[in-house]
């Protein structure tokens, strides 16, 4: 009788460490397919910086109105309104956007001109007392248009030299937020203007070396 009562406790056990073994391998599995999207979903920017023009004059800039090919009319907005405070923030001196933009429409900066000529950029500097300028594009901005359900956010920028008209420094970088991680685990929600953020301080690291 013992003996039976010792085999059933056996078998007992024997289940108990299967279990907890098929456990084990599920957990470990999910924190490797969790991995795999947290991989997927980082990137890094592109970025150019010119090798021979020098940063080291440049102690203000204006920010010219930001290009915007998304569905949210006001992501340009937001996204000009991030960088000019990340600048800020880093030392650089940064001239106000209403100033900004009424020296440029009395200069004759408009939508037909597309980039800002040579001409416009040094009749602005000299009245705006900046040294370059910021441009940009704001690609993506909510929900990602290739219907994957992800809020992503992609920008390009770049720092243009006012009197030489040469492009100093560019950079695009694009993010995903973590909607799958909200549908496996419902965790990692992130806002677009969190990832905006995100996305604009990995760019500006790149030019100032951070």
């Amino acid at each position: 009788m013992k003996i039976w009562v010792l085999r059933k406790k056996i078998r007992i056990f024997g289940a108990v460490l299967r279990c907890f073994q098929k456990r084990l391998v599920f957990l470990c599995m999910s924190a490797a397919l969790m991995g795999l999207i947290l991989t997927g979903c980082a990137t890094r920017p592109q970025s150019f910086i010119h090798p021979t023009a020098g940063l080291g004059h440049i102690e203000r800039t204006a920010v010219i109105p930001f290009k915007n090919m998304t569905q949210d009319e006001f992501a340009s907005g937001k996204v000009q309104n991030i960088v000019a405070t990340e600048l800020l923030r880093r030392g650089l001196e940064v001239v106000e956007a209403g100033e900004v933009i009424t020296v440029l429409n009395e200069e004759g900066y408009g939508k037909a001109e597309g980039e800002l000529s040579k001409r416009t950029a040094l009749a602005a500097a000299k009245r705006l007392n900046v040294q370059s300028f910021i441009l940009g594009s704001v690609h993506e901005y909510g929900i990602s248009r290739s219907g994957e359900g992800f809020v992503e956010v992609s920008v390009s920028v770049k720092l243009l030299d006012a009197e030489t008209h040469t492009i100093l420094w560019e950079a695009t970088h694009s993010k995903k937020g973590t909607a799958v991680l909200d549908r496996l685990f419902g965790i990692g929600k992130k806002s677009t203007t969190d990832l905006a953020l995100e996305v604009v301080r990995e760019m500006l690291d790149t030019l100032y070396g951070r």
